[in-house]
């Protein structure tokens, strides 16, 4: 019986983005400092406040590859560790991107490897994980008679995002891998630090600031951060706001960002712009029914 082809994308594939704007407010890289190879890790908090971000940034500071994955309840065993791919005359078996994980790590020295929102993967795979965030640091894989660990020393870091926020196509982490791994909760950033981040990320892409705006803005997503209403502005959601006023004008970029918001959210939300940014509720409504320009 002929060998099994194994197949897998370049390490050059996997190297970091560079030229990223990340505001290191909370001091998060000195900690990846500390805990990169040594301690796998969950960063769980809001969307849009740079979990994601914070670990590309770094991998890209220190030319680590990473590959990131997209979890959903939808993922199967054979998306993490890998498949055969009927390809013409051949069948190879294609590695996934924990099997992958390993051998960029054992070819390069290291590898980061990303779970965007972990917890959607279900509780079935999420145990698919424990083989590599524990002691034994390999992943069994008979499709392809094929053990997959890392060198003596080679390094892989397992790092996860999730959202703290309850919505459907998440699960709770099995309690097995939560032991496996450190948590990280963050939170949305001190008023000036979420400033200090948007003024950065909007000076890179050379868009004037106007400070007075931003501080109504940030005062505005702080309130809808209360629980009151359903949807929470981000911080990511603050920097759309400024790059769609420079484009086209304050009250179209607040109209698009209500459009965020349903039901009474949507209603409560124009309450408060109102009350803001001084701008009348009623002329955003009529925008999304037509009758303003």
């Amino acid at each position: 019986m002929s060998a099994i082809q194994i197949e897998r994308l370049s390490a050059d594939d996997y190297a970091p983005r560079q030229g990223l704007v990340y505001v290191d407010t909370r001091d998060l890289h000195p900690l990846y400092d500390k805990l990169a190879f040594l301690s796998n890790i969950v960063l769980a908090g809001p969307k849009g406040i740079g979990k994601s971000l914070s670990v590309a940034s770094f991998c890209a500071i220190k030319q680590y590859p990473i590959i990131t994955f997209d979890c959903s309840e939808d993922v199967r065993r054979s998306h993490l560790i890998g498949m055969f791919v009927p390809r013409g005359p051949e069948t190879p078996f294609v590695l996934g991107p924990l099997t992958s994980a390993y051998e960029i790590a054992n070819e390069t020295g290291q590898c980061v490897l990303l779970f965007e929102e972990i917890n959607a993967l279900t509780p079935q795979m999420q145990k698919v994980l424990n083989g590599s965030t524990d002691f034994r640091r390999t992943i069994e894989v008979p499709e392809c008679k094929k053990v997959f660990r890392l060198d003596p020393k080679a390094k892989l870091w397992i790092v996860g995002t999730m959202n703290d926020a309850v919505y459907g196509g998440v699960y709770a982490l099995n309690e097995d891998l939560k032991s496996r791994l450190r948590m990280l909760p963050l939170k949305y950033p001190k008023k000036t630090d979420e400033q200090k981040i948007i003024a950065e990320v909007l000076h890179k892409a050379e868009i004037p600031v106007d400070a007075q705006l931003l501080g109504k803005l940030l005062t505005l997503a702080q309130e809808s951060r209360t629980g009151s209403i359903e949807y929470a502005l981000s911080t990511r959601d603050l920097v759309q706001i400024v790059e769609d006023v420079h484009r086209v004008g304050l009250n179209r970029a607040l109209w698009i960002a209500t459009g965020k918001f349903e039901g009474s959210n949507q209603e409560t939300i124009l309450k408060r712009i109102a009350s803001i940014l001084g701008i009348g509720e009623r002329l955003l409504a009529d925008m999304g029914s037509g009758k303003s320009a």
